[in-house]
Parts: C-alpha cells; sequence; structure tokens
C-alpha cells in the first residue's frame, strides 16, 4: 500500500527542507527527480517603464527557448510591448536545496540574488565588481532613490553594507558549491528532468511546488544543507 503523499510546498512547510535528487510525481508525469530549484520575483510585473513590462526576476514556466547547464538556467521570454514582439534573455540561478531559517538572521545583500531588486540600479551596483567596497550610507540610498524598495524588502544600512533581514520560517535557497545561502524564497519554482517514454531523452520542466507530491515520512536531509 503506497503511503499518503503530500505537495512539496507542504513537505517544506512540515519538515522543513526540500533538496535534488528527491523523487516526485506529477499529474501528467508519473515520476520526476529533483533537479533543483529556482527563485522568482513575487510580482510578475515589477513595475512599468516607457510602456515596457520589467521582465527581470520573472520565471516563464513555458519560454520560448531555455538551456540548462550546471547551476543556472537560461531563458528567452517573449512580450509584447504595444507593436512590437520583443525578446529578453534572463540568466537565473539554480538552487540544490532549500530550507526554513530557525532564527532570525542578518544576511549582507551583496551575497544575494534578490529577483526583485534586480532593475534596482543600486542594488546592481552592490552586487557588481566595481561596486565593491562601497559604503552604503542614507545618503547612498536616497540618491539611487532605493530607500522604499529598500524598507518594502527589509533591507537595513548598517556599519556601511545592506542587510536583509530574514524571519524564522523564511525559506533559504542553498547553492550548490558551498552550501551558503544565496537568496531567499519569494516565487520558488522546482526544476525537475525525467525519461521521455516516447523518445528516451532526458527532459527538463519546471513546477510549482504544489504542483508536484513526494510521500509523507521524513527522511534526513536537513543537515546536509547546512
Amino acid at each position: 500500500m503506497e503511503k499518503s503523499r503530500i505537495t512539496l510546498q507542504s513537505y517544506l512547510e512540515k519538515y522543513g527542507w526540500l533538496k535534488y535528487g528527491m523523487i516526485v510525481k506529477g499529474t501528467l508525469i508519473k515520476e520526476l527527480e529533483i533537479y533543483g530549484f529556482v527563485n522568482s520575483s513575487k510580482e510578475m510585473i515589477d513595475e512599468l517603464k516607457s510602456n515596457q513590462f520589467n521582465l527581470l526576476g520573472i520565471v516563464n514556466k513555458a519560454p520560448n527557448q531555455q538551456v540548462i547547464r550546471g547551476f543556472y538556467m537560461y531563458q528567452v521570454v517573449e512580450w509584447f510591448d504595444g507593436e512590437n514582439v520583443k525578446q529578453t534573455g534572463l540568466t537565473t540561478p539554480i538552487y540544490i536545496g532549500l530550507r526554513n531559517c530557525r532564527e532570525d538572521i542578518e544576511l549582507n545583500i551583496a551575497d544575494l540574488h534578490i529577483p526583485n531588486l534586480i532593475s534596482n540600479n543600486l542594488y546592481c551596483l552592490i552586487r557588481s565588481r566595481r561596486g565593491t567596497g562601497v559604503e552604503i550610507t542614507p545618503q547612498l540610498v536616497n540618491k539611487y532613490k532605493a530607500a522604499k524598495i529598500f524598507a518594502d524588502n527589509n533591507i537595513i544600512i548598517k556599519e556601511g553594507n545592506a542587510f536583509l533581514q530574514v524571519k524564522k520560517g523564511d525559506t533559504l535557497c542553498i547553492h550548490a558549491l558551498d552550501h551558503s545561502v544565496k537568496s531567499i524564497g519569494q516565487e520558488l519554482v522546482a526544476i525537475c528532468r525525467y525519461v521521455c517514454k516516447t523518445t528516451g531523452h532526458l527532459r527538463y520542466a519546471l513546477f510549482d511546488l504544489s504542483e508536484l507530491t513526494i510521500e509523507d515520512c521524513e527522511v534526513e536531509g536537513y543537515n546536509d544543507l547546512l
């Protein structure tokens, strides 16, 4: 008799972690292996600029083109600007696991991929090489008109750096190389791979965590993501 199943979202909430290699089921595809996770923006449209939608930070579950290699995903996204169909290439990190934070912490945003800040000029400066060593002050934040978006995203300025305030229960996205935290879950998507029965080829597909199920039993895994 098969054990009861719950969604990946419920598993994360109940047991506090998910990682690559777990075997899951979808509605149409009955066996998939989790390859990793991507983190996208909560808002499908962050802002409207010059009558063009800002698509940065968005993960498209059915892109025009998609390449998955190593721990990055590259997508070509199409949109209509009112006159023409345009394309944008987006590169998104792939994380090997997710775990829920067990206490309140602060993380330097210079080390974090924050999808809904990708179009913010100050955030881009902080993340860039030429931004290395830049002292972050309230005056600099005001110069880049970033005060509101920083406040909305729980970012504070302290000792010349900008820190994201992470709350207990927030989801931490774990990097493959050193298991460090590289993002905080906003709109999480699982990348899964499966063997196509008709061709025998390996295929990749993207799913919301609520679209996939897994056996409702805890196995050791949280400590693997520390």
